[in-house]
């Protein structure tokens, strides 16, 4: 396809620009759900996210590893609740929002950057929990909280390069398609979607399998082995105990890994053919509640497994989370 003006394929993606337009022209059903339902999804995640990263960051006890991975994921998300879903709520209800070529790809950008950053904090996740349950005796010397910060900050450092590096915020470049999706044009090639689906979707997630399967292989293993000890002394109901607490960890967060794939499959499946998107409004809707339901969900899952998030939850609503904080200081 050749090289269009931006004002062209503004016109393409917006046919009612420079037109009259009535706000509610559009309004149906469907927007009418997705616009309570991305709202009530955005304050939701914004608070429960909120409340996971006030827990670790106020509580010296959370400064572990595994939390700090949690931390980065609910930072991840918040900015998702905070940034992304008021935007996608507004302009579901509103037929004559209409963001321009250089916002839509900065919009764009920053949603692709945000779900790079919850995909790197997931795979963090898994191999935290494989060397956890795999390589218990090795995990406290490997596995330090200087080394954690290195790779959630990589992690970041990567997402935003890689990116910024996809995403054109010049013009549309000869050879590709454009793709209207929700009012913005997106220039769409096969092979760059292929490498996409490839590095951010096949790799890690086959990755994430394999470490998950081998986790409930040892697992099994293990609990096998306990049942048949007969007479423990102390040392070895500590040691039970504490092989307890890593598998329970090792469930939550196996919760959080599986919820991410179910809610990310059909995204990278459909984007394979990002023209179906612009001839199915409410596809790519549907695909939208998915991601953003993902990023609402975690810190009910932490509520239910964690004893600290309640503990957090009753000191945040009982406002005793600022005399806490002092103590801290």
């Amino acid at each position: 396809m050749k090289n269009f003006s931006v004002e062209f394929i503004e016109h393409l993606c917006f046919p009612v620009w420079n037109t009259s337009c009535s706000p509610l022209s559009h309004l149906n059903y469907i927007n009418i759900f997705l616009f309570l339902y991305i709202t009530v999804m955005s304050v939701l995640t914004v608070c429960g996210n909120l409340i996971v990263i006030i827990s670790i960051v106020i509580s010296k006890q959370l400064h572990t590893p595994t939390n700090l991975i949690i931390l980065s994921l609910a930072v991840s998300d918040f900015l998702v609740g905070i940034c992304v879903m008021p935007v996608e709520s507004f302009r579901s209800i509103n037929a004559c929002f209409h963001m321009k070529q250089v916002q839509c790809h900065i919009f764009h950008y920053i949603m692709s950057i945000l779900g790079s950053a919850s995909l790197a904090n997931i795979l963090f996740v898994a191999i935290d929990r494989y060397l956890a349950v795999c390589n218990p005796l090795q995990y406290i010397s490997r596995v330090t909280i200087r080394r954690t910060l290195v790779c959630i900050s990589l992690g970041w450092i990567v997402s935003i390069c890689c990116n910024f590096l996809i995403v054109d915020f010049s013009s549309i470049q000869s050879g590709a398609t454009v793709v209207c999706v929700r009012e913005c044009a997106v220039p769409v090639s096969e092979a760059r979607g292929g490498a996409i689906v490839i590095i951010n979707f096949i790799s890690p997630f086959t990755a994430m399998i394999i470490m998950y399967v081998r986790i409930l292989t040892v697992a099994f293993r293990q609990a096998k082995a306990i049942s048949n000890i007969e007479k423990q002394n102390v040392s070895q109901k500590n040691q039970k105990s504490s092989r307890k607490s890593e598998m329970k960890a090792t469930k939550t967060l196996g919760s959080v890994v599986s919820l991410y794939i179910i809610c990310w499959i059909p995204f990278y499946i459909t984007s394979l053919n990002m023209k179906y998107f612009q001839n199915s409004s409410v596809s790519f809707s549907a695909l939208l509640c998915l991601f953003y339901t993902n990023s609402c969900i975690n810190p009910f899952i932490y509520a239910v497994s964690y004893p600290w998030f309640k503990r957090t939850v009753k000191l945040v609503l009982t406002l005793k989370i600022l005399q806490t904080a002092n103590k801290a200081v």
